[in-house]
């Protein structure tokens, strides 16, 4: 009996064996090279950055996403998620699910659906004709780093760095915008303080050196003087009181006499073009007219460089260092006209008068006329 069941048994221990021999093991998945590993820790990181907004908190782990650019082809329809990681994801078919793009953008084409949401991480959703049935949001992790080159810096929200003709243009606008609100301005001190603004003009074509070395004196001065202000009304519960008031008044103080300060740097320069006007609210007018156009030039020829790296640069330094020292001086020439107030003293070099140079035939301002006294001559000769 045990043998017969020893013969039944055989046949199927053999069959047994043969079946694993021929089974094929299965190969342990291949290990990643350390830049792929690398690569992967960095999505990870960036994914676990965006999961912490409320439009990420969905996204797959990082193995769920395939790297580089991906096409889902038109009249194809595949099931979602579909993830990519440092590419685009252009979807031209249909998309059942959600779709994120990691380092890229979502770009769903005329012809393309997504029946999900649409999310890009350093990216954009575009859409270009298609669809998407779900929220469409792009995150920027704040402090994530960026997933390798192809990865975009700056956030989506932010504006594109401009070049070429854009980039020029908007270096214009802004040039001729501070152009139109210097000449606002000035038009108005003209109209409301012509007077103290005439001050500082004379002030500053007189003793242009010292309002210089005065004005650089002010600007390297003005933060320890605010200091020592606050200082001295901390000394007492009212004056604690009152610093705040203090500071803006200071502040106030200071933008009115650097701009007092710039429009008569910008007059003083239009003097040496512009000639004797019907009256001296018209010269004032023409001369602050063609100042700031002169002192705006350097900016003008900025703008224009601007896609130049060393032009721009160079027209940038030149630029600001004219602005400066005309501010500079406007400034110094503020201080000792104080703001206009006071009529700064011309000393000028009085000439040698002749003793009778004021007597004249002809009289003059209310002076009568005398006539010259004449030495009698001693004759040669005495009758003898």
């Amino acid at each position: 009996m045990r043998r017969l069941l020893m013969a039944a048994v055989a046949p199927l221990i053999a069959i047994g064996g043969s079946v694993r021999a021929q089974t094929p093991q299965t190969p342990a998945p291949a290990a990643e090279t350390p830049a792929a590993a690398s690569a992967r820790d960095s999505i990870g990181r960036l994914l676990d950055s965006a999961r912490a907004t409320n439009a990420g908190r969905n996204l797959p782990s990082a193995y769920s996403f395939s790297w580089g650019d991906l096409t889902i082809p038109a009249d194809s329809s595949v099931t979602g998620p579909v993830a990519v990681a440092k590419g685009t994801l252009h979807v031209q078919g249909r998309v059942n699910g959600d779709v994120y793009a990691v380092g890229g953008d979502v770009v769903v084409h005329s012809g393309g659906e997504v029946t999900g949401s649409a999310l890009a991480v350093q990216g954009q959703v575009i859409v270009q004709g298609g669809h998407v049935g779900g929220e469409m949001k792009a995150v920027a992790p704040f402090g994530a780093a960026p997933a390798g080159a192809a990865a975009k810096d700056a956030a989506s929200d932010a504006e594109p760095a401009l070049a070429g003709a854009a980039a020029v243009q908007h270096a214009l606008k802004i040039t001729v915008a501070w152009f139109v609100i210097t000449l606002l301005v000035g038009l108005g001190v003209l109209l409301f303080s012509g007077a103290q603004l005439e001050g500082v003009v004379q002030a500053l074509e007189h003793r242009f050196t010292t309002a210089f070395a005065l004005g650089v004196a002010a600007q390297i001065g003005a933060a320890p003087l605010l200091a020592l202000l606050c200082l001295a009304l901390a000394l007492t519960i009212v004056g604690i009181l009152l610093i705040p008031f203090a500071v803006v008044a200071y502040i106030l103080g200071v933008v009115g006499l650097v701009t007092l300060g710039a429009l008569a740097a910008a007059t003083v320069a239009g003097h040496a073009l512009v000639r004797e006007g019907p009256n001296v609210r018209v010269r004032a007018v023409r001369s602050m007219l063609v100042g700031t156009t002169l002192l705006l030039l350097p900016w003008l020829a900025n703008a224009l460089l601007v896609n130049s790296t060393w032009g721009g640069m160079l027209a940038r330094i030149v630029a600001i260092a004219i602005t400066w020292v005309a501010a500079s001086a406007g400034l110094g020439a503020a201080l000792m006209a104080r703001g206009g107030v006071r009529r700064v003293q011309v000393h000028m070099a009085s000439a040698e008068v002749s003793p009778a140079s004021w007597q004249t035939p002809t009289p003059i301002s209310g002076i009568v006329a005398a006539r010259r006294p004449v030495t009698p001559s001693t004759p040669t000769g005495s009758a003898g």
